[in-house]
């Protein structure tokens, strides 16, 4: 039986070390609330964790989680993650995603059973922002947090990034310190196979557009599962995401997805469900 495991006593989550991080940048800080989830403050935002289950297609059992922002403006209404990630310019780019990748880390340590994996949104921006070292500075946030890299996977909006160069030495980069990294939204906009080669994913996430339209078009139907098979060959997993209904469920599956995430098995929460 699965043991629910503390990684991130109070004492441990108040670290003067990781609130130190951030408290050099004005109007930036970590906080608690009376519950002892955490939270930031980024000039003006309020920034909290949801999570949503990722789970294995065939099971249906929760083996994962993506934490998801959100965030709110300082009169208290609710912003759109883009929105909120479009906010930092410049040097603030690298802080506020790590901000926002520190407030989940510490949020899922305290909840996560033993092996569950955590999945967290990188701002491409951050990305061409450094220079090299990357994943040095999060993995120490991370140790801080209770967390060690092989329990993380990253996931990268490709299509974000025009400097595919850039983008692979990143990657190659975040690897070898034992992260997994996860293209995300793969087959939106202009994603393209190219990256797959290069890149070298551990993850694949599939955009809910193409479970929508396997769901309504045959010829999509046909093309899901080749395309699941590809990505397989190169060594990689298949999420499929935006799964909303069971038809949906049936249609990754048959299709060999490994993993699903969407609304048909949880919506977004700050707890995580029972395992």
């Amino acid at each position: 039986m699965n043991v629910a495991i503390n990684l991130q006593p109070p004492s441990m989550r108040r670290s003067p070390g990781i609130e130190g991080y951030f408290c050099g940048h004005d109007g930036v800080g970590l906080h608690w609330d009376g519950a002892g989830s955490a939270f930031a403050r980024f000039k003006g935002l309020t920034l909290r964790s949801v999570f949503q289950p990722i789970l294995d297609s065939h099971t249906q059992r929760p083996v994962a989680f993506e934490a998801l922002l959100r965030a709110t403006d300082a009169d208290g209404s609710p912003l759109a993650p883009p929105d909120a990630f479009a906010r930092p310019q410049g040097g603030d780019i690298v802080t506020f995603d790590r901000l926002c990748r520190t407030v989940h880390a510490l949020n899922f340590a305290r909840q996560a059973l033993a092996g569950d994996i955590l999945f967290l949104n990188v701002d491409a921006r951050h990305l061409l922002s450094v220079g090299g070292g990357h994943g040095a500075t999060f993995e120490a946030l991370l140790a801080q947090c209770g967390l060690t890299p092989d329990r993380v996977v990253l996931e990268i909006l490709e299509s974000g990034i025009d400097d595919l160069g850039h983008l692979a030495v990143a990657v190659e980069a975040y690897q070898r310190r034992g992260y997994r990294i996860a293209l995300d939204d793969f087959g939106c906009r202009h994603s393209n196979f190219d990256r797959l080669w290069h890149l070298t994913p551990d993850i694949v996430k599939l955009d809910r557009s193409l479970i929508d339209q396997a769901t309504h078009n045959r010829r999509a139907r046909l093309i899901l599962p080749r395309l699941v098979e590809l990505i397989h060959s190169l060594g990689a997993q298949v999420v499929c995401e935006g799964v909303e209904t069971a038809e949906q469920h049936r249609l990754a599956a048959d299709a060999g997805a490994d993993l699903v995430q969407g609304y048909h098995y949880a919506r977004p929460a700050a707890v995580l469900p029972p395992r």
